[in-house]
């Protein structure tokens, strides 16, 4: 089967930006987002509460972020590997019908966006690193607060991309 007219790509639907206007904002903000932002505001009103929010999370920051940031480069390669194997998945008589009803892009940016996730995650880690070595307290305080939300939602939209490679395979099971 050969592509139709109507599946031509135009850069603006290969972009980053161009796959989210097709996929919707609502694919960022889900159930990863709402648990994560849960989750990372409990320890951040507690110790804001207390009057130890500086001192809370400069000890939290020295204690994990080397782990964070191992952490979030290993999942980064985990997730990579993933991609490769859900493209396995798609069938190729199914790809030029996919393309032309945008289905494939809405498989495939969550895996972009993950990756993303994970990228602006080591990135904070390093920062971290940077304002702990020459001392920059409360800004370490603020970067590990915003570095716990986002390490939650990469976490959460992980277990998440996992839900769509197994729909992925089983939907691909089903074919003959």
């Amino acid at each position: 089967m050969t592509p139709t007219s109507n599946s031509k790509l135009s850069y603006r639907d290969t972009t980053f930006l161009g796959l989210l206007r097709i996929n919707g904002v609502k694919v960022l903000f889900n159930w990863s987002f709402f648990w994560s932002f849960l989750i990372s505001s409990v320890p951040i009103f507690y110790s804001w509460k207390k009057g130890t929010f500086t001192s809370d999370f400069i000890s939290l920051s020295k204690e994990l972020s080397a782990t964070l940031l191992g952490a979030s480069a290993g999942v980064l390669g985990i997730v990579i590997a993933a991609l490769t194997i859900t493209l396995t998945l798609f069938h190729n008589s199914l790809l030029p019908k996919m393309l032309e009803t945008k289905l494939i892009h809405k498989f495939l940016f969550p895996y972009w966006f993950v990756v993303v996730l994970w990228g602006v995650s080591i990135v904070l880690c390093i920062i971290l690193n940077f304002f702990e070595v020459y001392g920059l307290v409360q800004s370490v305080a603020i970067v590990f607060g915003i570095e716990l939300f986002w390490f939650l939602y990469a976490t959460f939209y992980t277990v998440q991309l996992t839900g769509l490679v197994i729909r992925l395979a089983l939907q691909r099971s089903q074919m003959s």
